[in-house]
């Protein structure tokens, strides 16, 4: 687990030498990269929410036809068990 501390078979806590350390893509700023570091992260999440937006409208869309697909088997089968009945 990232980012969590282990604990020993005596639930003491690990020293400071034995925790984990973060392998992240952390970001941080000097002094003089705070507009820099911002403009990135900017350009990071756009990067990153434009192929997301795209799975969820094609996600959005699948699931439409699916439920289409459904209403049509459903009405299949409530027309077979009322034709099995007269």
């Amino acid at each position: 687990m990232l980012g969590r501390r282990r604990r020993t078979r005596g639930g003491a806590s690990p020293s400071k030498s034995q925790e984990p350390t973060s392998t992240g893509a952390a970001v941080t700023a000097d002094a003089g990269q705070g507009a820099a570091t911002g403009a990135s992260q900017s350009q990071l999440v756009t990067r990153l929410d434009e192929p997301a937006t795209t799975r969820l409208q094609r996600m959005s869309h699948r699931l439409s036809l699916l439920e289409q697909h459904m209403e049509t088997l459903e009405a299949d089968v409530a027309k077979a068990s009322t034709d099995s009945y007269e």
